[in-house]
């Protein structure tokens, strides 16, 4: 069976996720506000990362775009339109599966009770959000070494994501820099904390994984830049603590250069770390267990691969043999994601340890 997919915004994203449709075998529709994104798109974008333009993608102006029948709607405009675009999809469309790209929302969380009351009047609709770093062959393994019970108790746990956003924008060479865009400006979903919060939402991920529940504090400082019109922060650190009393660390920056993306949990017997792109076709997981020699796991992978993991994911949701409410990468976790960026943000204002409050789904 053919499945019909539409993708708002013709960004890098948006060309990621497009490519990952085709391959899949999806009928494709995107959607850009801006004929000047469409053009790039089909005549530099798309051509140079995947050899040649697809003639059966289709392209529109929001005006002009079909709506209905689509079996999967992908979101992949700046974050701060996310939810607005989302909630309309949800009122005149209602896919079988609704995607919205990594962040969420802002970190502001404006739009988001609206939304959520929006998702609850669709329950036929399933809801994800693009964390796919949950989906990569390098987290099942980290996972099915934590569920084997051999390292013991869980004691603390770290999550860095750190990357120099030249890599952004290197593969953005129509941008001059962050002013140009929302990733230089944190109320709009970027900087540090927004951008590369696939940190923070792997920390929680694996937080679940262990048993050790939600967020329950976060004590943090940003370092925010007011720099040539834009506003942002260039670093983040969080301290956390679960509701059952799992400690540890995230680290977001856009100023590391070579990136270095890594989770590590330490427990009473050993400790397992997860590790992003140690080079740029491979992950790794390293287990150290006491009285053992270290396990080093090297995983091949393409970034091509990253979005069609992703894809397949969603095809299974479709199909019914994945349970959307059980994903990794469903619309719940997405929402703590950000109630943790938003308190850490007032944690960091405020000089103080705060409480997360959660949005109700």
């Amino acid at each position: 069976m053919t499945y019909k997919a539409k993708i708002f915004g013709a960004g890098s994203i948006g060309n990621h996720l497009t490519n990952a449709c085709r391959l899949a075998g999806f009928e494709v529709t995107m959607v850009d506000s801006d004929p000047g994104a469409l053009r790039r798109m089909k005549e530099e974008i798309y051509p140079k990362r995947y050899g040649a333009w697809d003639e059966g993608i289709q392209q529109f102006l929001p005006q002009d775009a079909p709506k209905g029948g689509f079996d999967v709607v992908l979101v992949g405009t700046p974050p701060d339109v996310h939810l607005r675009v989302a909630t309309s999809v949800l009122r005149e469309e209602a896919p079988k599966v609704l995607q919205i790209e990594k962040p969420l929302c802002s970190p502001t969380l404006e739009g988001l009770d609206e939304f959520l009351e929006e998702v609850r009047r669709h329950p036929e609709t399933a809801v994800v959000v693009g964390y796919n770093h949950l989906l990569a062959e390098n987290t099942a393994k980290t996972e099915e070494i934590i569920r084997l019970g051999t390292l013991g108790k869980p004691q603390a746990m770290d999550c860095e994501f750190r990357s120099h956003w030249k890599n952004i924008f290197d593969a953005h060479p129509w941008l001059s820099g962050p002013k140009d865009t929302y990733l230089g400006f944190w109320r709009r979903g970027g900087g540090a904390g927004g951008e590369h919060s696939h940190g923070l939402n792997l920390w929680q991920h694996m937080a679940h994984t262990v048993g050790a529940g939600r967020v329950a504090e976060v004590g943090a400082i940003f370092d925010f830049v007011e720099s040539d019109g834009a506003s942002y922060d260039r670093s983040c650190f969080l301290n956390l603590a679960t509701e059952r009393g799992l400690v540890g660390r995230v680290v977001h920056d856009v100023i590391t250069l070579p990136k270095k993306k890594f989770l590590q949990l330490q427990c009473e017997n050993g400790s397992v770390g997860w590790h992003n792109d140690v080079t740029k076709t491979s992950d790794q997981v390293i287990v150290q267990e006491q009285g053992k020699d270290k396990q080093v796991l090297d995983i091949q992978k393409t970034r091509v691969e990253e979005f069609s993991r992703e894809i397949e994911h969603i095809r299974g949701i479709i199909e019914g043999r994945v349970n959307a409410a059980d994903s990794p990468i469903r619309l719940a976790r997405a929402v703590d994601t950000m109630c943790v960026l938003a308190a850490a943000v007032q944690s960091h204002r405020e000089k103080r340890v705060v409480t997360v409050r959660y949005a109700a789904l």
